[in-house]
């Protein structure tokens, strides 16, 4: 063959292509391949950390869909944005805590919801949720609204170079809030998780309750205790880099801050606070009146696949509520990760949203003021 008969790139075989291989990425991922979903692009409210960079690929070529991630900020900001005027037709994707969510989305009663229910003929992967997940599907009247996709715990994260795991108050809340430490501890600027973790320290068994003088009490235990903290933290890129420079010794802290810590050489643990652990899982939900709706389902697919599971433990720590993905870890590396909460023999507390959370925010902006 001369040169002039080499065959040329040809354009629109190479989408041919592109689409055969997304098909049969539809196929792997647990969803018909005789469901094709046409190339979109989706607007997403959702934890980048949770669709991280080296993970979108895998969406692509499953779905044919790419995300676009807004800047996301909280767990109540995320409701907020879906409640809001036009909130149901901003985004086509969302996450959020899953017990967060479930009451504001859901509304009062049956026609009140904020969430679209889902087609679950498009998200089959759904079926291997972890059984202990299975709670934290939001339902109504039989129908799907919101899918637990990813697990996780609120803990303190702590130097063991210089906090040694022998201290009792490894074990403990009371490790960001003693005098043992002064100086080298560290809060998150978050109304919701300090005066969860302060409570469970002062030994209150059910902190979601909490409200008047009950609150109060917690209010001014924060206000006492903030004497002790270097700084408050309020994104994942600056609670990391206190820790690796040495500026704190312990702090208020995500699994996923654990992890990246490690990843740098740090020598860090996450304490097990025998008062409770702060457990929770996180919902991917579809807003009422998304504009690509179907497409968003797809992509909620391929997150609860045990492919995409096991990547996102590896890349961030965050485990997958998948039963395939947890099951391709061995004992000893999920032990490595953090992630064997069942073998600690602590209470778990979910991480709910309080009952009278604007207390709360009010009693942490006297904390704040202090």
């Amino acid at each position: 063959m001369n040169s002039t008969s080499k065959e040329r790139p040809n354009p629109a075989r190479r989408r041919l292509v592109g689409r055969a291989a997304a098909a049969g990425g539809l196929a792997l991922l647990g969803l018909p391949a005789s469901v094709r979903a046409q190339s979109v692009t989706i607007q997403a409210l959702l934890n980048s950390l949770l669709m991280p960079e080296a993970l979108r690929p895998m969406v692509v070529q499953a779905t044919d869909t790419r995300v676009e991630l807004s800047p996301y900020t909280s767990v109540t900001d995320v409701v907020a944005k879906l409640l809001a005027p036009g909130g149901t037709s901003r985004f086509d994707l969302m996450g959020t805590l899953t017990n967060v969510v479930r009451g504001p989305g859901l509304g009062e009663r049956p026609g009140d919801e904020k969430m679209r229910a889902l087609n679950m003929a498009l998200i089959p992967n759904a079926a291997g949720i972890l059984p202990v997940f299975r709670r934290d599907i939001i339902m109504r009247e039989g129908r799907t609204y919101g899918l637990p996709m990813a697990w996780g715990y609120e803990s303190v994260i702590y130097n063991t170079e210089r906090v040694p795991t022998g201290d009792s108050l490894t074990q403990s809340w009371k490790l960001i809030f003693d005098d043992k430490y002064k100086g080298r501890l560290a809060w998150r600027d978050d109304a919701h998780g300090m005066i969860m973790t302060a409570a469970l320290a002062l030994g209150h068994k059910d902190p979601v309750k909490l409200a008047g003088n009950d609150l109060r009490e917690v209010g001014k235990f924060l206000i006492d205790r903030k004497k002790n903290i270097r700084t408050m933290w309020t994104k994942f890129g600056e609670a990391v880099g206190l820790m690796a420079s040495g500026e704190v010794w312990a702090m208020y802290g995500w699994v996923s801050m654990r992890a990246a810590l490690r990843k740098q050489g740090h020598k860090v643990l996450n304490n097990w606070p025998r008062e409770s652990l702060l457990t929770w899982s996180f919902c991917a939900l579809v807003p009422r009146d998304a504009p690509r709706a179907e497409a968003a389902m797809r992509v909620i697919n391929v997150m609860l696949s045990s492919d995409y599971g096991r990547k996102l433990v590896e890349t961030t720590n965050y485990p997958s509520t998948s039963a395939g993905a947890a099951a391709s870890f061995s004992k000893e590396e999920w032990a490595e990760r953090g992630l064997n909460i069942g073998d600690q023999g602590i209470p778990l507390y979910g991480f709910d949203l309080p009952v009278a959370m604007d207390q709360w925010v009010e009693t942490w902006n006297t904390v704040r003021a202090a």
